[in-house]
């Protein structure tokens, strides 16, 4: 039993560039979790023969989102218009280089601001990040079952293993969910979180994940630095770091989110206990077709964000 991985693809190297919102990446998330639940129903009905529908594959989801805020369920009041302006204020992305030039070359978004089913406060998503969600029943005859403190550190472990065996970078854990590193592992400094976690759960279906910053701008001001706009989860004693920042790279020139979700991918599937811990990939182009994405624009799909390239 493979774990199933829905890699959504972004294109930050066209004119404009693309990436996929966050509302996209939660309707296929929706759609898995209906699976997954009407199978549980099945399976807890008494006239149901051993034989009727096998349970559906546990699935992965990974995209880099466009620029999005996202508010936690501890957020109930409304955010003021000036809250509002300042999170949706243009901001400046940095992009990796094409084949074509070397110049610097960034495109411009307005930030959407959403509500997640999720602890915490405010976080960010967006260009340079990794997302992952994996949509499984923790009690699932298919692998390993798990408690829900038991999968917050799944995730947890997960994240800190990949970062270790792709980067060489040390995680660690600490009273706030997430993963934390130390640049060079200098204790005499400030922990900084380099991975948001975020879960949701009904009926031991999961949503909702990891974020793990790879290469978005954690440096600067709030017109390039998202950020600088928000306390990140509501830790302000605390700062929020990439793993380029940590290896002293160029945010998004030298490294990639797509660089590690497949590393990710093949942890998360191993700690699972899956037989063979494989992951296999799914057509992108078979899920579009599924989700009927209406045409937006030339070459554009509903669910995709551009941005407006500067150059300099």
């Amino acid at each position: 039993m493979p774990l199933r991985h829905i890699a959504i693809p972004s294109w930050p190297r066209t004119t404009p560039p693309r990436y996929p919102t966050y509302a996209l990446a939660t309707r296929i998330q929706s759609r898995l979790q209906k699976e997954l639940l009407a199978w549980k129903a099945l399976r807890d009905d008494p006239r149901r023969r051993p034989d009727d529908a096998p349970p559906p594959f546990p699935t992965l989801i990974s995209f880099t989102p466009a620029p999005t805020y996202t508010l936690g369920r501890r957020q109930t009041e409304p955010l003021s218009a000036s809250e509002l302006a300042r999170l949706r204020a243009p901001l400046s992305v940095s992009l990796p280089p094409r084949d074509d030039h070397k110049s610097i070359t960034t495109a411009v978004f307005a930030p959407e601001v959403l509500h997640a089913p999720r602890g915490g406060l405010t976080t960010y998503h967006g260009p340079g990040q990794a997302v992952l969600w994996p949509v499984i029943d923790l009690r699932s005859p298919q692998h390993a079952h798990f408690s829900v403190r038991d999968y917050t550190c799944l995730l947890e472990k997960t994240t800190i293993a990949t970062l270790r065996r792709v980067y060489g970078v040390t995680g660690f854990t600490t009273s706030n969910p997430g993963v934390w590193v130390r640049k060079d592992d200098d204790f005499s400094r400030d922990e900084e979180k380099i991975s948001a976690l975020g879960v949701h759960l009904r009926r031991h279906v999961t949503g909702l994940g990891v974020a793990v910053n790879v290469g978005v701008s954690v440096t600067g001001t709030e017109a390039t630095n998202p950020w600088a706009r928000i306390v990140a989860c509501g830790l302000g004693d605390r700062g929020v770091t990439s793993i380029a920042a940590q290896l002293d790279l160029l945010p998004t020139h030298e490294i990639a989110p797509e660089d590690i979700t497949a590393a990710w991918a093949a942890e998360f599937a191993e700690r699972l206990e899956l037989p063979g811990a494989a992951v296999e990939e799914e057509d992108w182009e078979t899920w579009g077709k599924e989700l009927q994405f209406e045409p937006v624009g030339p070459g554009t799909d509903a669910g995709f964000i551009e941005g407006q390239v500067m150059q300099s």
